[in-house]
């Protein structure tokens, strides 16, 4: 393998790949980068076998070959030849050999017979959606995707499509995201997509300004964009039945300014971060809540003005669980939707119900 391209293109290109590298592999390859010159292109392969991110660029291609090396140096060393033509070869001895300028170096290779055999998708059922609304679903889902290793199901957010409607849900035990859009699908199908699939299709995407066309089979997704591929395992297993979780109806509700909200809340958690629940107490009476946190490192106590429907209420929530929600939100004002001090509370921008927010009180004496 012998191959010319432009520093600056193999840089970003390893840059992107690298997101897929596996850091703590029982397999060492999969610490490793592919390097493929085939025709006139270079591409770059990283997988975990979770997640497989490949890039294509422009090469001048003098021998094709491949051969698998080292990520994390292979990354650290393309960070440093973006000003340069970058050769890059496959000596006898199996090192990789990079020249630049009038300098060379080598870099240990991995046997590219024991790379993992990557395959992309037969393409059986897509749906279509703009990058702006596909950052908007992964936005505001992401938040209540779990990090809990022991219900995998839960690390994942739920995209189920019927009639061309796209229902998003992701849940970690205390609070649940459900966004809504409608899309161009080739049928009705579901699919539950890691978290962190997502965050990567969304820095991939940043620039993208046609449609994205993402195809799903029984257990993968399969993506390309912009000369890059991304190809993910799906979650297997029957996702929670979220529909019984929400609330049929409410006996309370307000409306109250994001923003005034978000400023008082994110005061109140510098005291509750201290607290292991982040227990923020709201004291709802006519048209004022009064919102205060307490712990050993001070108290707080803030009035906030509100348009209240229903009886007065003492309430609770872990006040980073709203602070992460009225952060993404972009709506001025917001409503809150509860029974009970000890029931789900559903937040929605006001007049909206394309997301739904639940989150569930803590105990005041937590």
């Amino acid at each position: 393998m012998k191959l010319i391209c432009d520093g600056l293109d193999l840089s970003d290109a390893v840059l992107k790949v690298s997101k897929a590298l596996s850091s703590k592999a029982a397999n060492p390859v999969l610490e490793g980068i592919k390097i493929s010159a085939k025709n006139d292109s270079l591409i770059l392969t990283a997988t975990d076998t979770e997640l497989t991110i490949e890039k294509t660029i422009k090469a001048d291609v003098l021998m094709e070959g491949e051969t698998v090396v080292v990520g994390k140096y292979f990354v650290d060393f393309a960070k440093k030849l973006e000003k340069e033509q970058v050769e890059l070869s496959c000596l006898y001895d199996g090192q990789l050999q990079i020249k630049y300028s009038d300098s060379e170096s080598e870099l240990q290779v991995y046997p590219v017979a024991n790379f993992p055999l990557v395959k992309k998708s037969g393409e059986e059922n897509f749906f279509e959606i703009s990058p702006e609304e596909f950052k908007d679903i992964v936005e505001k889902t992401i938040i209540s995707c779990s990090n809990d290793d022991s219900r995998p199901i839960l690390k994942g957010v739920l995209f189920e499509i019927t009639d061309n409607s796209l229902t998003s849900v992701s849940l970690d035990g205390f609070r649940m995201s459900v966004i809504k859009k409608e899309i161009v699908a080739s049928g009705n199908f579901k699919a539950v997509i890691p978290a962190r699939t997502l965050s990567e299709i969304t820095r991939l995407i940043e620039k993208e300004e046609s449609k994205l066309k993402i195809y799903i089979q029984k257990n993968s997704l399969y993506l390309e964009v912009e000369n890059t591929v991304i190809i993910s395992r799906l979650i297997e297993g029957e996702f929670v039945k979220y529909g019984h979780i929400l609330p049929n109806g409410f006996s309370n509700s307000f409306v109250i300014e994001k923003d005034a909200l978000l400023s008082s809340l994110e005061r109140a958690t510098i005291v509750a971060k201290n607290d292991r629940y982040n227990v923020v107490r709201f004291d709802i009476r006519e048209n004022v809540m009064t919102i205060s946190a307490k712990s050993e490192v001070g108290f707080v106590n803030e009035n906030v003005n509100i348009n209240l429907e229903g009886k007065d209420m003492v309430i609770a929530f872990n006040g980073k669980f709203l602070s992460e929600y009225l952060r993404i939100v972009k709506d001025e004002f917001i409503k809150f939707q509860l029974n009970s001090p000890i029931d789900p509370c559903v937040l929605t921008a006001s007049g909206k119900d394309d997301f739904i927010y639940l989150v569930l009180p803590v105990s005041i004496n937590a």
